[in-house]
C-alpha cells in the first residue's frame, strides 16, 4: 500500500483564524481599529438627523436668530386667562390679586413644593435661600425667600412677582396656572415660618 503524505500544520489558516478572532473581540469590546472623520453610513436614521429646533439654541430659520418663539401679544393658553398686570404694576398687585384664596392643606402644600422645586429651585434653591444650581454657576443671586424682607411682602405682591416677573426674573404665568401659583405661595410661606437656615460651607478640595 502506498503511504499518504503527512499533512503539515496549516500555519496560514491558524494566523487568519487568530486575526479574525482578535478583530471580532476588538469590535465587540468597543475598541476602535480604524479612525475616520466621515459620518457613519446610516441605513435607518430613525429621524435622528432631521431638521429641528432645540430648546435655548439659536436658529438660522428665523430672521431674529432665536429658536424659541416669543409668545404672541394678547394671547393665552386655551382654557387659561391672561394675567392683567404688567411687570412694573407693583402698586396694583394687592388690589387686583388680594390674599391667597386657596386654603392651605397637605395636598396644596405638596403641590406647591413640587412646583417650587421644578420651576423656582434652579435659581432660589430647594430651601428658597437663593443659592440654586444656576447661581452656583455664576448667575445673579435672587432674594432669599426666607428673609424678613420677603416675608413682609403681601400675598398679592408675591403672586404678582410670580405672574409678571421682577428685575431679571421672567414671568411664570405661562408655566404655572393661577392655582399652582397660589400653591407655591403657600409653600413659600411655610418655608418663611421655618426661618432662615444656616447654609453649610461648600466642601474644599
Amino acid at each position: 500500500m502506498e503511504e499518504k503524505p503527512k499533512k503539515g500544520i496549516p500555519y496560514i489558516k491558524i494566523l487568519f483564524g487568530i486575526a479574525a478572532a482578535v478583530l471580532i473581540v476588538m469590535i465587540l469590546t468597543g475598541q476602535k481599529t480604524w479612525f475616520s472623520e466621515e459620518p457613519p453610513v446610516e441605513f435607518l436614521s430613525d429621524m435622528d438627523t432631521q431638521f429641528k429646533v432645540k430648546p435655548q439654541v439659536g436658529s438660522t430659520f428665523f430672521a431674529d436668530g432665536k429658536g424659541e418663539r416669543d409668545v404672541l401679544p394678547n394671547t393665552f393658553p386655551r382654557g387659561g386667562r391672561r394675567y392683567p398686570l404688567d411687570k412694573p404694576d407693583f402698586d396694583k398687585a394687592d388690589s387686583v390679586n388680594g390674599t391667597n384664596p386657596i386654603p392651605a392643606s397637605e395636598f396644596v402644600l405638596a403641590r406647591g413644593k413640587n412646583r417650587f422645586e421644578t420651576m423656582c429651585a434652579p435659581c432660589h434653591g430647594n430651601d428658597g435661600q437663593g443659592n440654586g444650581m444656576v447661581v452656583q454657576r455664576g448667575f445673579q443671586n435672587p432674594p432669599n425667600l426666607r428673609a424678613e424682607l420677603t416675608k413682609s411682602k403681601s400675598d398679592g405682591l408675591i403672586y404678582h412677582v410670580i405672574s409678571a416677573g421682577q428685575n431679571i426674573m421672567p414671568s411664570y404665568a405661562d408655566k404655572l396656572t393661577p392655582v399652582d401659583r397660589w400653591a407655591v405661595l403657600h409653600y413659600v410661606r411655610q418655608m418663611q415660618a421655618e426661618g432662615v437656615k444656616e447654609v453649610a460651607p461648600a466642601p474644599t478640595k
